[in-house]
């Protein structure tokens, strides 16, 4: 699979810093090259504005059968993505994305709250996010989130990015497909357990 990639990890927000983001964030950057993505950017923290302006670069750079793989690790809102300034509405994230060149093909991998809010996507785009509403930040300071750590395992296993998530089309809008196996069966649900793991909001 070719094409390029995009990710930001935004530990930041309202209801408290996050361990997660920023390692979730480079070491899906580190897979998705290791998968042969051209890595455009990490941002760090970053506001959304500068989000919106690489999503754009990276939307522009788009050719052929080219695929763009979209990661983001951090607060999530109904309807919204949490960056340094404020809160990004995912409608205009999809927004930037529709303007693509058709043929192009997107993966969105959202490990923030309430991803089960995201609007109705096109055809050619697949959503990988958590299965439940609330999921789990890592346990300590440079650890990966459990979902992001078993999303990362699953792409080292072989199975190609975008058949880890259902395809948008095969499911209600507005509804966040479940993260499955190559075979077809519930593979990234969050993890409970323990109370040094803290929920995002």
């Amino acid at each position: 699979m070719s094409g390029i990639s995009l990710h930001a990890g935004v530990s930041r927000g309202a209801a408290g810093r996050l361990h997660s983001p920023a390692v979730d964030a480079r070491d899906l950057a580190a897979a998705a090259a290791a998968r042969g993505f051209g890595v455009q950017r990490v941002l760090i923290d970053c506001s959304a504005e500068l989000f919106l302006e690489e999503l754009g670069c990276a939307v522009a750079r788009l050719r052929g059968a080219d695929t763009l793989l979209l990661t983001f690790s951090g607060h999530g809102r109904v309807g919204a993505w949490c960056f340094a300034d404020r809160d990004l509405a995912l409608r205009d994230v999809c927004s930037l994305l529709s303007s693509r060149r058709r043929g192009t093909r997107v993966v969105i991998v959202s490990d923030a709250c309430h991803s089960e809010s995201w609007p109705a996507l096109d055809d050619d785009v697949t959503l990988i996010a958590p299965a439940e509403s609330h999921p789990l930040d890592g346990r300590g300071a440079n650890t990966r989130s459990p979902f992001t750590a078993a999303l990362i395992r699953e792409w080292s296993a072989g199975v190609p990015p975008a058949v880890v998530g259902r395809p948008a089309r095969r499911r209600a809008p507005g509804r966040a497909g479940r993260p499955t196996s190559a075979g077809g069966t519930p593979a990234l649900r969050t993890r409970g357990g323990g109370t040094a793991a803290r929920r995002r909001r």
